[in-house]
């Protein structure tokens, strides 16, 4: 990625919730043994939509100059139940993708002076 986004430690903390509940969810269209789970990870995503759009758009706006998955997107789609494996597949494939992006986001610098400065190449993973 050539641009970076500075997050706050109550964003990061949002980014944690929604990498794990995009995992929990696609764990749950995967094995189909607990919906209570699959139920709770779309109310959460749900909450996180409602009191964070800012911060979604933001990260929308990023993901989108990538192309990567974008999370609002993705949480915008996830309660249209799939009809067929393809797209129950689809659906896991769009949650790894969005958490390898929110991924990405939180292991940038927590610094401004600190983005400017580029990784060692065996560190990076992008």
């Amino acid at each position: 990625m050539t641009s970076s986004i500075i997050l706050t430690t109550p964003e990061r903390e949002k980014l944690g919730v929604l990498v794990n509940n995009f995992s929990i969810f696609a764990t749950q269209i995967l094995s189909q043994n607990s919906p209570d789970f699959g139920r709770t990870a779309l109310a959460n995503l749900a909450k996180v939509k409602k009191e964070d759009q800012a911060l979604l758009r933001r990260l929308d706006k990023l993901a989108r100059e990538h192309n990567d998955e974008s999370a609002l997107r993705l949480i915008e789609d996830l309660p249209r139940v799939p009809a067929d494996l393809a797209q129950m597949l689809t659906l896991v494939r769009r949650c790894l993708l969005a958490s390898a992006f929110l991924g990405h986001c939180l292991a940038q610098p927590t610094h401004p002076e600190r983005a400017s400065e580029p990784a060692p190449q065996e560190k990076r993973l992008h």
